[in-house]
């Protein structure tokens, strides 16, 4: 695989004007907003470029490509300086921010054929390192190379396989503790000989460079660019040997004081040629590694007391559905449940309130109605189907006048549908008592800082844990990340760590579930089209959510 295919996305639209879409100047290979020198950036628009793609000449790109330019003008005043030309099409630029810029507010122009788009502003910083990944979007697995796997030429997967591609062989595995790690991206900071495929060696030190890795703070061993790629940086560091081995272990970098985007490395434990998901097999896992979609049902029965500020309100309700994920979908949604004792970490965009983490045909039909009975609901309960707005079928039981029976058993069927078959019957046991005892305490949050619950109950075995920021984006768009931690139900104590708690961005207001379970009833059913869904779970849980400031 050539490095700079991590940079190279296609678009085929044509416009005439060019016009850039409103915050959509992005470091190619992390999506962040803020720049920096020596950087690959993308830029999303219309009529900026001709029809089909036109590539650069690598390694000293030209400021002017097929009649495309783009142009950064400092707010404060002062000539524009022009961005290297990595490709050019209608709908997408690529280009190389020179090492010459200074940090700052720019103006950015596109100009196509001697027509320029109106002005948007970016941030330029000295460093904003964007990790690679494997969807090409900043988001899921990283597109990570493990350094003493078949010397370099390897690629970090959920199992162990391997593809040949541009004349080489490389070898698809999870990464394991004691291994040397490469993170590729873009944007580690001014180095003037790599604007023309030069490098300056390592800058790991002058940049302050640091990896978070499921928690851990980690010195990397080198950060600086790689020869012979103008803007392509490289990050090598070891995997501490003792860290939990888990399908999503969430990674960042921090560099000059800003943290790239998140992403998640399959760790295996040692000797193992997969990693484990408590959702899934290593079939599945590897249908994942060849681009496979999965299938799985997840449906909750819910008794809720929300705090906001000093008001306290109690909710009980039923809802899920029989979710289908594209392998893209499920690494960067992933994990829906972590491993036991560990957290995972969901970061993505929601653009108009739409979270593009399941796809608009992401739910299958499995009947008009799901029976639900036990202690408490009325004959002939109910999770019935709903379709709205384009998204479906989901099922939902809203309870208004009962209440779901402290360690009462539930059962949930499913008659079968136009897609997904009929399942028997299976049951789910409600806890029997469940308080969070320094609720008072949390709230505002310090992001910075590592956070600990602490909980009294009976009649659940983990508690699932969510703690959500929000940031607008603008456009309608807004980054949310949420941290998802699967906490076992003794000792009644669990500590996020700073670490993790670091990914939240700070933002006006945050979020916190807290919800104590037991371990959920499974079952299978097959798909009218053929197959059978990857998993099914059906779980009972008793707990509390608060709304918060996150500092």
């Amino acid at each position: 695989m050539e490095k700079l295919s991590l940079f190279l996305l296609a678009a085929t639209a044509v416009y005439a004007q060019p016009s850039i879409q409103s915050g959509s100047i992005l470091n190619a290979s992390g999506y962040q907003n803020k720049l920096a020198p020596d950087t690959v950036f993308v830029i999303f628009g219309s009529g900026m470029g001709p029809g089909s793609i036109v590539l650069g000449s690598a390694p000293d790109y030209a400021t002017m490509l097929a009649g495309t330019s783009v142009s950064f003008t400092p707010a404060a005043g002062g000539a524009p300086v022009a961005a290297r030309m990595v490709y050019a099409v209608a709908g997408q630029v690529a280009g190389l921010l020179p090492s010459s810029i200074t940090p700052g507010a720019y103006a950015v122009r596109v100009t196509y054929n001697g027509a320029a788009s109106a002005p948007q502003n970016v941030t330029v910083v000295a460093r904003s390192f964007g990790i690679a990944t494997v969807n090409s979007a900043g988001s899921g697995p990283a597109q990570a190379t493990i350094g003493d796997v078949n010397n370099g030429l390897s690629l970090v997967r959920f199992t162990t396989g391997s593809v040949s591609f541009n004349g080489y062989d490389w070898k698809l595995t999870p990464s394991h503790g004691g291994d040397t790690l490469v993170f590729w991206g873009t944007g580690g900071g001014a180095d003037a000989a790599n604007d023309t495929g030069g490098t300056s060696g390592d800058q790991s030190k002058a940049g302050g460079f640091s990896v978070n890795l499921g928690g851990r703070t980690i010195t990397p061993l080198y950060a600086g660019a790689s020869a012979g790629y103008p803007g392509l940086w490289q990050l090598n560091f070891t995997i501490p040997a003792d860290i939990a081995p888990d399908c999503y272990t969430p990674a960042a970098v921090t560099a000059g004081g800003e943290t790239s985007n998140l992403v998640t490395i399959a760790i295996a434990a040692a000797g193992q040629t997969a990693c484990t998901d408590p959702n899934l097999s290593a079939a599945t896992l590897a249908k994942l590694d060849s681009g496979g979609e999965i299938i799985g049902g997840a449906f909750g029965l819910v008794h809720s007391d929300n705090v906001s500020g000093t008001v306290s309100t109690t909710q009980e309700f039923a809802n899920g559905a029989i979710y289908r994920w594209t392998a893209s979908q499920w690494a960067t949604g992933a994990p829906l449940r972590p491993a036991l004792g560990q957290c995972g970490v969901y970061d993505r965009i929601v653009t108009n309130g739409i979270d593009a983490s399941v796809g608009p045909a992401g739910e299958l039909d499995a009947g008009a109605r799901l029976p639900l009975s036990g202690p408490n609901l009325t004959l002939g309960a109910a999770m019935v189907r709903s379709v709205t707005g384009g998204f479906g079928p989901y099922y939902q039981l809203n309870l208004t006048t009962t209440s779901y029976a402290a360690g009462g058993t539930y059962m949930l069927s499913g008659p079968g549908g136009a897609e997904v078959g009929p399942w028997a019957a299976v049951s789910t046991r409600m806890p029997d008592s469940f308080s969070l005892t320094n609720l008072s305490a949390i709230g505002p949050v310090d992001h910075t800082k590592a956070l600990t619950l602490n909980w009294t109950g009976a009649g659940f075995d983990h508690l699932l844990i969510d703690v959500d920021s929000s940031v607008l984006l603008g456009a309608g768009r807004t980054r949310s990340v949420t941290i998802t931690c699967d906490a076992p139900a003794a000792p009644g104590s669990f500590t996020i760590p700073a670490g993790l708690m670091n990914v939240l961005p700070a933002s006006a207001i945050g979020a916190m579930g807290v919800y104590a379970q037991p371990n959920p009833g499974l079952f299978k059913a097959d798909l009218t089209a053929g197959g059978q869904i990857d998993f099914g779970s059906v779980a009972a849980e008793r707990g509390v959510s608060k709304s918060f400031a996150v500092q």
